[in-house]
């Protein structure tokens, strides 16, 4: 198969812009001039690059401190190369396309495939391949699968059928639109068509919306199947259950000519991988969801130093979120969650978390967690975090959330820091919602026609968002209302009766803005940097025990007055009674204790071993790093920092190699997420 490419409207921008530009130009000023991000520059650089490679051009050429340029002999180069093309599609897949295009196209193929085969798909050189399938191997590893090569067959992926499968529904929906507009052929075209028209009259005799790409995704793994020799057995679910449900009978009416184990998988996609995924207990696991519910929560608890005061209300929340997706988890179904994006912006560190928490799902029932199941265990963890208790004034908020309940509690969380003036604020389903009551505001997902109270935000809160609920809240809570009534009597003493509007208007602003200011959103305040400075980070050369370890690594935060001895020695009780609960990885030790015993602000240090540390049960550590949270959120950018740097073995090594405190924290300052 022969296809042409083009380079995207923004690559083709930046490639102008940079050959006809004299001299040096900086990428921050390339970035202004697009109104993108630098990093955004970067990327499409990188592109662009490959693009010159693969035409045997020299890469765009960039030097630090002056940025970069194209000298005569590459514009030259450039333009003869775009001339001789210009009636020709010149577009670039990024190394991560043609990784998963060469994924899916193995996993789907009806004949074996080579090299030349993905040459003539991506465009791009010998060399580039072989380079790709190194990365597809690597990256098939974190599923137990494993590239494999010979002369005759070509390429297959070997490994667990329901894992390979769950790679293709991963990978595929995001290549869709190049078989769409045809930029990349299917094996069997024609097949493949028929076959998504039958699954567009499935969706529409559910009455239900799929998530995008989805259905082309299904479509082409079933236009291959006769290509697979896949037995499938559903020892762990109950088949009866799904058998009963419209999404099989559909699959049977529609393909009825596929094995009985194949429809049912079908059934199981249609049935969780809609936009709003229908709640279905198909395992037979439920006794083991509780303890998967609990593992996760308490692993949450080790690795964020958040401990829940309702953990057990977590816990049953989590596990009847369990209950319903374990099939999900275990049958590679991709679950439609329209606000993912929204969910790793507004609440990044604690997603990070989240999905290093999910390490003990993925390992307990040997399956990928995907980022959108991430999302959503997010979304309960955000709402029973711990937050301010209301004061005495009578003021009620219902929240109306279609959504899901974990969205619901979300958001009940976020309104009630925002509002920590409420007295109550309570979920109800849009089911249960009655025009007559007497709630003081409503807030609400969806529109509410006779509502006079109502309040219309998205399910995760943007800054708009906020700045109404407060705006409405400040309005009619009667402390808030008070204290500008007040002022709005004093002023009018001295503005004109004309100006009091604008006046009164500017004044709900001021306030609003004082509220938005305190309301955490986003990140949890400040980072890693901001408490680890030079004085905070210490190197030991000489054996020491494990007791003298923690004392020592401690020392800074005691001398800045961050902590009481009393702090110190909870650390070693707890360590004592704990054993190895405070290892968050091989060689690395978080020590921490209970902020009530001993924390008068948040600060951080550390301390390296050049002799490993022993603690108990020969456990050993090479870097201690000492926690105390003055509450229960404000360190989780801290943490998230920490875990970013030091979850890697090669990190932990090249800092234990390091000799001073001005180098670990160059180190640190130049690999943390900035």
């Amino acid at each position: 198969m022969s296809i042409s490419y083009t380079l995207d409207k923004r690559c083709t921008e930046i490639l102008n812009i940079v050959m006809y530009t004299t001299g040096y130009l900086k990428v921050q000023d390339l970035a202004d001039d697009l109104e993108v991000s630098k990093r955004s520059v970067y990327y499409d650089i990188s592109k662009i690059n490959e693009w010159l490679v693969d035409n045997n051009i020299d890469p765009i050429i960039q030097e630090r401190g002056k940025g970069i340029i194209l000298h005569k002999e590459q514009v030259q180069a450039i333009q003869k190369t775009l001339n001789k093309k210009k009636n020709e599609s010149i577009l670039v897949f990024t190394p991560e396309e043609r990784q998963r295009i060469e994924i899916c196209s193995i996993i789907t193929r009806n004949r074996p495939l080579y090299i030349e085969d993905f040459i003539d798909i991506c465009q791009v050189s010998r060399n580039t391949i072989i380079n790709d399938l190194k990365s597809v191997d690597a990256f098939l590893s974190h599923y137990a699968l494993q590239l494999t090569y010979s002369i005759k067959t070509g390429y297959h992926i070997h490994g667990d059928t329901i894992k390979k499968r769950a790679v293709f529904f991963m990978l595929f929906p995001s290549l869709w639109h190049y078989y769409e507009n045809h930029i990349i052929e299917a094996f069997d075209s024609e097949r493949l068509y028929d076959i998504l028209n039958c699954l567009k009259h499935i969706e529409s005799e559910l009455h239900a919306e799929y998530v995008s790409g989805i259905l082309p995704a299904l479509a082409m793994f079933i236009s291959t199947i006769q290509n697979r020799n896949d037995i499938i057995t559903f020892s762990d679910m109950d088949e009866e259950e799904i058998i009963e449900t419209n999404e099989y009978n559909l699959v049977h009416k529609y393909f009825n000519d596929l094995k009985d184990y194949e429809q049912v998988y079908i059934a199981l996609h249609l049935l969780g991988s809609r936009l709003q995924a229908v709640p279905v207990n198909v395992m037979k696991e439920e006794d083991k969801t509780y303890e998967l519910a609990k593992s996760l929560v308490h692993e949450f608890e080790r690795i964020s130093y958040v401990f829940y005061d309702q953990e057990d209300e977590l816990i049953n929340a989590i596990n009847a979120h369990l209950k319903t997706s374990l099939y999900r988890f275990k049958y590679g179904i991709q679950l439609g969650n329209p606000m993912l994006n929204n969910i790793k912006t507004e609440y990044e560190e604690l997603f990070e978390l989240t999905k290093r928490a999910c390490n003990v799902l993925s390992k307990n029932l040997d399956c990928f967690i995907s980022d959108a199941e991430v999302a959503y265990l997010t979304l309960h963890f955000g709402a029973f975090m711990p937050t301010q208790k209301a004061n005495k004034h009578t003021f009620r908020i219902l929240i109306i959330c279609p959504n899901g309940i974990g969205t619901g509690n979300m958001l009940r969380q976020e309104v009630s820091t925002l509002v920590p003036q409420a007295t109550e604020i309570k979920n109800l389903p849009l089911s249960s919602y009655e025009p007559e009551h007497d709630y003081d505001v409503v807030i609400s997902t969806v529109m509410l026609p006779n509502e006079q109270k109502l309040i219309m935000v998205h399910p995760i809160l943007t800054d708009q968002d906020r700045v109404a609920i407060l705006r409405n809240c400040m309005a009619t809570e009667p402390q808030a209302k008070m204290q500008i009534d007040d002022i709005m009597k004093i002023a009018s003493n001295y503005i004109n009766t004309e100006k009091l509007d604008d006046f009164h208007k500017d004044l709900q602003d001021y306030y609003s803005s004082i509220q938005i200011h305190k309301a955490p959103h986003k990140t949890y305040d400040r980072g890693l940097l901001d408490f680890l400075k030079d004085s905070h980070i210490q190197c030991v050369n000489s054996q020491v025990s494990w007791e003298e370890a923690i004392q020592i690594s401690a020392q800074p935060l005691l001398d800045d007055g961050s902590i009481s001895n009393d702090y110190i020695n909870a650390i070693i009780n707890d360590q004592r009674n704990k054993g190895l609960y405070m290892f968050l990885a091989d060689d690395l030790v978080l020590a921490h204790s209970a902020i009530e015993n001993g924390v008068n602000r948040l600060d951080v240090s550390m301390c390296t071993f050049k002799e490993p540390v022993s603690f108990l049960n020969g456990k050993k550590a090479k870097i201690i790093i000492v926690l105390c949270a003055e509450d229960k959120t404000k360190h989780i950018h801290v943490l998230n920092d920490v875990l970013n740097i030091f979850s890697k073995k090669k990190s932990i090594d090249q800092i234990t190699s390091l000799s001073t405190p001005a180098e670990i924290y160059a180190y640190i300052d130049k690999h943390i997420e900035k």
